[in-house]
């Protein structure tokens, strides 16, 4: 039997990963390439027939002389790095017939129209760019560094052009022009997320949780031999929603798992998980938090989601697309060596201190811990689903699988989204 303190890490871990996890469940298999669509009908005008047949009137009025039209630029396949604060708006994916609520992406495509990157008919239809996002996160979730896919016109100064037009909690760090066969989602190899939290967290169940707790070496180092269980393939349709245990897809793989020290931050003790796994699954990463083993077999666990404030997409990994036309001739590595400098600033300086503040102001952490007991992190059944034991719990159980359901019907064609 696991030691309450134990218990009190697999919890938390359990949390996280599912949140992580169900982020990163994307489909690892190959999805064919779309061919790319030539050029758009309104990058060039069809040339005129003659015919030496055609004669010409001569009349006494002047000729009608017209202005030359610029020329358009022809389009370009090309990914575009940026990153974001997630605060204010409703998650990263855009709906352009939703006017109400406000995406990260309305922002990005907005941007691209203003400066004339793209017409305002493709910010319209995305599918006419070949628009493909590397990771979905949700609302409340960051991303230190995203990418996303498509074809528009390669200005010059188009990174700074766009910043000019974007608030400050999101930037654009570079644009690279890709392989026509290049997909943002499925040409990614891995994903690296971190979990910013306090360690009152990890405080166990026989100490009374507060902000002025202080980890221990002990105990610090219990958490990291537990979250050191999801290394390895296994089977996660516990960590996120709408999975059963025989889908293929719900199997993925966790390449590494670190649990950095301690620090301090307006007398509040935090530390940071990091995750790199091939793909994750809606919510699975703030579900890898609680209960492990158990959690890979069959049986449906009552397992719930931390908190969406500490999560963060780090990195993305693009190590075969680098190996095979990184050093080509016509294409560059995707890893933005050149901006790092920037990229590091702005996740020291607008991401993370954004999540210290509102972690200490809501207590986001303290308040989802104070529910874990309506949770019997258990096999589910028709008697006890999730939170059952209580009223409260019940009724949060209920408000979550609403919350779920429609998230559900948003989700398009991330495999479940590519969590939080």
């Amino acid at each position: 039997m696991l030691s309450p303190t134990r218990s009190s890490a697999e919890a938390i871990l359990k949390t996280v990963v599912t949140t992580v996890s169900t982020i990163l469940q994307e489909s690892t298999s190959a999805i064919a390439e779309r061919k790319e669509e030539s050029n758009d009908a309104d990058d060039s005008e069809p040339s005129k027939k003659k015919f030496k047949d055609d004669t010409e009137v001569e009349t006494s009025a002047a000729k009608t002389i017209y202005p030359p039209q610029p020329r358009l630029l022809k389009k370009r396949k090309v990914c575009v790095s940026f990153g974001y604060c997630g605060a204010g708006y409703f998650g990263l994916q855009r709906n352009a017939k939703d006017k109400i609520h406000r995406t990260i992406e309305d922002e990005l495509v907005e941007a691209f129209v203003k400066v004339d990157a793209i017409p305002q008919a493709h910010a319209d239809d995305m599918s006419k760019m070949c628009f493909q996002r590397a990771a979905r996160t949700d609302k409340g979730v960051s991303a230190v560094a995203n990418l996303v896919s498509l074809k528009l016109s390669p200005l010059e100064n188009l990174t700074q052009l766009v910043n000019d037009q974007l608030p400050k909690q999101i930037r654009m760090f570079g644009v690279k022009r890709v392989a026509a066969s290049f997909n943002s989602k499925n040409s990614c190899d891995a994903r690296t997320y971190i979990y910013i939290l306090p360690t009152y967290a990890f405080c166990p169940i026989e100490e009374i949780t507060s902000e002025s707790y202080r980890i221990t070496a002990e105990v610090l180092q219990l958490v990291k031999d537990v979250s050191s269980e999801y290394l390895g393939s296994h089977n996660f349709h516990n960590f996120t929603s709408g999975k059963k245990f025989t889908d293929p897809s719900a199997r993925r793989h966790i390449f590494s798992i670190n649990v950095a020290e301690p620090f301090m931050k307006e007398n509040v003790e935090f530390t940071i998980i990091t995750i790199k796994g091939q793909s994750f699954m809606l919510h699975q990463i703030r579900k890898m938090t609680n209960t492990i083993q158990q959690a890979y077999n069959a049986d449906k666990i009552d397992i719930p989601k931390a908190p969406p404030l500490g999560l963060v997409l780090e990195k993305l990994h693009y190590d075969r697309y680098d190996k095979k036309f990184g050093n080509d001739g016509q294409h560059e590595p995707l890893t933005w060596e050149d901006a790092q400098t920037e990229i590091t600033t702005f996740k020291e300086e607008i991401i993370v201190p954004h999540i210290i503040k509102k972690e200490i102001t809501d207590k986001s952490m303290l308040k989802w811990l104070s529910f874990l007991p309506c949770h019997h992190f258990d096999r589910l059944s028709p008697f006890y689903p999730p939170g059952a034991y209580t009223g409260v719990g019940r009724g949060l159980y209920l408000l979550q699988q609403q919350q779920e359901s429609s998230a559900k019907l948003d989700d398009d064609d991330d495999d479940n989204g590519a969590d939080e």
